[in-house]
């Protein structure tokens, strides 16, 4: 009878333990373009709010102090030509000279656009950046030291590109974060996928 109770508690325990460590994976997706959309997996949220704002798309979760946006950020015409078309002529120039080709959708001008134009830039500390202007995505994440306070406010940023004119930018924060949860979001980062349909 004690071996059985054993071993139910340990199936228990070892099923409990699988749900916990599972992560699920969530799609994100802008309506009005059947050929966007990403993925991340993540053991934090549970659902992501989503509005329209004009004609950019937003998703959003807040969980255990844990926040992450997805925000698709659809480019104007004008937009389109400062931000992507003229850089990427010049940059493609340079790169035909060291017999590489520039890839059509490359995350550098997402990057560069919403690093540039950051509402916390001046307050921003540590920054640091990773991934290729040739991958899928490019990553940032950097501190924010509140008013000069013990609290630091961490920030990670993943960033991508579509269809030349769609620029995506998830972005994670958590107050004051453990070596574990610095860990946790870089992993989220890392998870990020271009998914086809």
């Amino acid at each position: 009878m004690y071996l059985k109770k054993t071993l139910f508690a340990l199936v228990i325990i070892t099923i409990l333990s699988f749900n916990i460590l599972e992560k699920k994976s969530f799609e994100f997706i802008y309506p009005k373009q059947n050929n966007v959309k990403i993925s991340l997996s993540s053991d934090h949220f549970k659902k992501f709010e989503k509005e329209w704002r004009g004609s950019d798309y937003y998703y959003y979760a807040e969980k255990d102090g844990f926040i992450c946006s997805v925000l698709f950020y659809k480019l104007d015409e004008e937009e389109k030509l400062a931000l992507v078309e003229v850089p990427k002529i010049q940059i493609s120039e340079k790169m035909k000279e060291s017999g590489k080709e520039f890839p059509q959708n490359s995350p550098v001008f997402p990057y560069v656009y919403f690093k540039n134009n950051s509402n916390l830039k001046k307050m921003e500390e540590n920054d640091i950046s990773w991934g290729e202007m040739t991958d899928d995505f490019m990553f940032r994440k950097n501190e924010i030291n509140l008013q000069g306070s013990k609290i630091i406010q961490n920030h990670m940023y993943g960033y991508a590109m579509f269809n030349n004119d769609l620029f995506v930018i998830v972005h994670l924060s958590k107050m004051n974060c453990t070596e574990n949860e610095l860990k946790e979001m870089e992993e989220i980062l890392n998870s990020l996928k271009k998914v086809d349909k």
